[in-house]
């Protein structure tokens, strides 16, 4: 055999254009031996819609101080009391048309007005002027309804009045889930009905601006607490808020009444507001035929499922899914606490003799304030609950229910809203529902 230094300079040559430099040649030979990845397949459209039900592991929110819990209260309970006397002592007339101002979605204000004062969807231009625009979608869908032959299919307007308070809502930058409440329970309570338009100015409005004024002074005794975060009309510009010296405690009290210069939240695209539609007007319209229906023919006694508080869910889940207040446990967990608390106190003010119309703002003002304190306690605040507890103490129709209401429609309702709002959400590339389970 020839040696290398026999070989001829033809070979020579060759080897040394195969063999690496010095220098580099530990790299040459991992690029010569390293394996070209293979190209790896996008998954299916069907897989990635199913793999957002397991939800994007975002961690809900912690529990709130116990401090806090109790101004929660305390705003709660005079809120709904102020309303209760109003309604009884100035509203409440003998005569059969008369105004009412205490109505449900007001107990869905509460929660959103004391507990989450600075959620976006808490602000003073979103619960005025959101819940104004459930009034008057409420009223428009039921005079629709009664000059068509859609009159003969109720459910269709109580899917139509909640989907179409989303989208005006979503266009003119107020979302408010009570607006959602207020909607449906003027399509659902048919005595409302006397107050034709009316309706749209009280409770609709005044209930709403009486609610953000408590807040004004009741959320602002905290020093953690400055209500309103905005007023609406807040730009980039004036976001930042400089701080003056410090002064007396009511001058620093009165100063944040103007708020902390929180800019809102942009308009959602227009094809959101489609998707939101979509799905609130199939999750009312699926609550709305249940009721209708399918729970006649249990011979269990009279089962309801569509109450006014899902048209506030509707909106948190379906328009505002991303919030912390509208993930399934906050759902299902604060909505049933509500039934839980509304019959409780229903039950203990009527062993007292409390239970009648005088009292009506002392148990509208417990059931709400009350379950406030425990869905903080269990961190599953959710504006809804607030108004399933103050929809039983105020419906008399609902009454005799007793804990069943529990069951359904607070519990068995939430799920289904729930579970139309995995089917619908998760549709849109850009949601992902829930955002976190637990």
């Amino acid at each position: 055999a020839m040696t290398e230094e026999a070989q001829p300079p033809e070979a020579n040559e060759k080897n040394e254009l195969l063999e690496p430099c010095p220098t580099d040649r530990g790299q040459k030979r991992e690029i010569q031996t390293k394996e070209v990845p293979e190209a790896t397949e996008a998954p299916s459209p069907v897989k990635t819609y199913f793999s957002k039900f397991a939800g994007a592991g975002v961690a809900g929110p912690p529990r709130p101080p116990l401090q806090q819990t109790g101004f929660s209260f305390m705003g709660s309970f005079i809120g709904i009391a102020v309303l209760g006397l109003i309604h009884i002592h100035l509203v409440q007339l003998k005569d059969p048309h008369h105004f009412v101002i205490l109505i449900g979605p007001f107990g869905a204000m509460a929660v959103l007005v004391f507990s989450a004062c600075k959620a976006p969807l808490a602000q003073p231009r979103n619960a005025i002027l959101g819940n104004t625009i459930g009034g008057l979608c409420g009223w428009l869908i039921v005079k629709a309804m009664e000059l068509t032959f859609l009159g003969s299919l109720p459910w269709t307007a109580a899917a139509l009045s909640v989907a179409l308070t989303i989208v005006v809502q979503e266009r003119m930058g107020a979302v408010h889930p009570p607006g959602g409440a207020t909607a449906l329970t003027y399509v659902t309570v048919l005595p409302l009905h006397s107050l034709d338009y009316l309706y749209i100015l009280c409770p609709a409005f005044l209930g709403s601006v009486v609610l953000v004024c408590i807040g004004l002074f009741t959320n602002n005794l905290s020093q953690a607490r400055a209500y309103p975060q905005g007023w609406g009309l807040e730009t980039d510009a004036k976001a930042k808020v400089s701080e003056g010296e410090a002064g007396s405690a009511v001058k620093a009290y009165f100063k944040k009444f103007a708020g902390a210069g929180v800019v809102a939240p942009p308009n959602p695209p227009l094809t959101q507001s489609g998707f939101s539609f979509l799905g609130s007007f199939l999750g009312i319209a699926t609550l709305a035929v249940i009721d209708a229906y399918l729970f006649p023919k249990i011979p269990i006694g009279h089962l309801k499922l569509i109450i006014g508080s899902f048209g506030a869910m509707a909106v948190l889940v379906f328009s505002a899914c991303k919030a912390p207040l509208a993930q399934p446990k906050n759902a299902i967990m604060g909505n049933t606490i509500g039934g839980v608390v509304g019959v409780t106190v229903f039950e203990i003010m009527r062993l007292v003799g409390l239970a009648t119309l005088p009292w009506l703002w002392l148990m509208g003002a417990l059931a709400v304030s009350l379950t406030i304190v425990i869905q903080e306690l269990t961190s599953s605040v959710h504006p809804p609950g607030g108004a399933t507890a103050l929809i039983f103490v105020t419906i008399p129709l609902l009454q005799p229910l007793g804990y069943v209401y529990v069951l359904s429609p607070a519990c068995l309702g939430a799920v289904l809203l729930v579970g139309i709002g995995l089917l619908t959400n998760n549709l849109s590339q850009v949601r992902t529902y829930p955002q976190g389970w637990w």
